[in-house]
């Protein structure tokens, strides 16, 4: 089976985007998959919310071009990760320069012996961002429910359908927009979601991840949901009286478990 990659991305910040990848990667590793978290972004959150110190990983792997065995640090069972932090603007600048810079990504990560890669990226549209759209097969999407999320959301998406210009890039295929820290449905929720489903459509809004301190709680001990708190809310979802269809495999709705 070839790898897959996943770029976790918002091109607006605070809407749960390490939480994401750093949920989704833990709950794989956990049933059996090889799993790769790289962190683009230079707050190296991605690390710190496993309880690994950041470092400069990515600027060894992508401008130092050393082997990605001797820069991964495996954090838990089938969970490795590559760190980011402040050297990130180094980075940057060392890709703004380079010849095919919009594959640098995926070149690095060519090759490599994982069940799935998950791109935690940064949400301005710099050149890591680009690189990683290139890079992914699928592109997920979370986003708070307001209106300035809105912004985020159809940027990225514009950005990703833009790399048809690029030769030989095929644009990530998208998972979906996938609701995060959500309190309670209220009118205004209900308009941002319909206001989403326009760009999307409606099969590409996932079910949401209801807000829930669990998960702060989680990050600031360096433990993913899963260790601290398996059957909180923002985990497993919540009782709904949606159609079966919409359920996951506890008869919930929403929460990682459904994405």
């Amino acid at each position: 089976m070839s790898t897959k990659i996943i770029a976790v991305g918002n091109q607006k910040g605070g809407v749960g985007k390490t939480t994401t990848a750093i949920t989704l990667g833990h709950y794989f590793a956990q049933h059996g998959q090889h799993v790769l978290i790289v962190d683009l972004d230079s707050q190296g959150h991605s690390a710190l919310g496993l309880g690994q110190k950041p470092d400069n990983g990515l600027l060894r792997l992508l401008v130092n071009k050393e082997p990605i065995d001797e820069i991964v640090v495996t954090v838990r069972d089938n969970l490795d990760i590559i760190t980011n932090d402040h050297t990130a603007e180094a980075v940057k600048a060392y890709a703004f320069q380079a010849t095919f810079r919009e594959y640098m990504i995926g070149t690095a990560l060519e090759n490599v012996d994982y069940d799935l890669i998950l791109l935690d990226m940064p949400p301005s549209s710099n050149v890591l961002h680009v690189s990683a759209l290139v890079a992914s097969d699928y592109l997920l999407i979370p986003a708070i429910m307001d209106f300035l999320a809105l912004e985020g959301v159809t940027k990225i998406l514009g950005t990703s359908y833009a790399l048809k210009s690029f030769p030989n890039v095929i644009p990530p295929t998208v998972l979906g927009v996938l609701p995060t820290m959500v309190e309670r449905v209220t009118s205004e929720t209900s308009a941002i979601i319909n206001k989403l489903e326009e760009p999307i459509g409606s099969q590409y809004l996932l079910p949401s991840v209801p807000v829930d301190t669990k998960i702060r709680e989680a990050s600031h001990r360096g433990l993913s949901i899963w260790e601290h708190a398996p059957r909180a809310r923002a985990a497993v979802g919540y009782k709904n009286g949606s159609e079966r269809k919409s359920q996951n495999s506890l008869g919930l709705s929403g929460g990682y478990l459904h994405a």
